[in-house]
């Protein structure tokens, strides 16, 4: 029998958020390291010695402690279209771009999923010190602290978080990006994972990753979701993923009918 009880799944936050401190160990004991090894993938992105170690890092402890579990990982892989029982969707470093150049807009997004549905979230972002965390019904926080999104109710007052715009312009999606950002009241870009931790928080009211996967997704969703916000996940479009949008509800069907967020990149 599935045990998904509060409890139970308190109890996979407290594990989740072990995996993360073993993640944060790794990471920053690499970050701004001046003898960094990177490497590029066949996608021609790079990926360093921290994403591997820290996914190898993160499989060793989940098979010790949930055998039974499976585990999807953005360098190692595992079976995206497999949603049957709980599975680990981990992200190592989300970001990696930044994490190379010494930015501080990277994370580790570990989620717990059941039947395809994220149950516990961790984002952990140790080069700014903040770590968000949810569980389903529990609500979502910033180190400990409840967080909530924004009540924000037009476009026009808004703040934006987005991905690079490179992406969208690789996506088709530059004349959408252009149309909310003229249309809001302020846009940064700040990466997938901090554009909407952002949202979150409350600190934007939107935020719009071009193209990405489902370990891009997993937790962010659940920490917004949690948080009161909505999520539109379209990582199952392709091969290489969709777009992603998360907003604090109130202009959630606003933004979708300025952006077109929720059709297939290239529909």
């Amino acid at each position: 029998m599935i045990d998904a009880s509060a409890a139970a799944l308190q109890e996979e936050l407290a594990f989740a958020n072990e995996l993360a401190d073993a993640a944060d160990a790794i990471s920053m004991s690499r970050f701004r390291a001046l003898d960094l090894v990177v490497t590029t993938k066949p996608d021609f992105s790079p990926v360093t010695e921290a994403d591997h170690g820290i996914e190898r890092a993160l499989r060793e402890r989940i098979g010790s402690h949930r055998p039974t579990h499976a585990i999807v990982g953005e360098e190692f892989g595992g079976e995206v279209s497999a949603r049957n029982g709980w599975r680990w969707v981990i992200d190592p470093i989300d970001g990696t771009k930044s994490f190379v150049r010494g930015m501080e807009t990277w994370g580790t997004l570990i989620a717990l999923q059941h039947d395809g549905i994220s149950m516990v979230a961790v984002a952990s972002t140790p080069a700014d010190g903040h770590r968000h965390a949810a569980v389903r019904g529990g609500g979502a926080t910033a180190n400990g602290h409840p967080i909530s999104v924004s009540r924000v109710d037009s476009v026009a007052q808004s703040m934006v978080a987005h991905s690079s715009v490179r992406g969208f312009q690789r996506v088709g999606l530059w004349a959408e990006l252009l149309d909310i950002t003229r249309l809001c009241w302020e846009a940064r870009g700040l990466g997938n994972t901090h554009s909407h931790l952002a949202v979150a928080r409350g600190i934007a009211d939107i935020g719009w990753t071009s193209r990405a996967n489902l370990w891009d997704y997993a937790a962010l969703s659940l920490i917004v979701e949690e948080a009161g916000g909505r999520f539109l996940d379209r990582s199952a479009d392709g091969p290489l993923g969709g777009t992603g949008l998360s907003t604090n509800g109130l202009l959630h069907d606003e933004v979708l009918a300025i952006t077109h967020a929720d059709r297939p990149l290239g529909g």
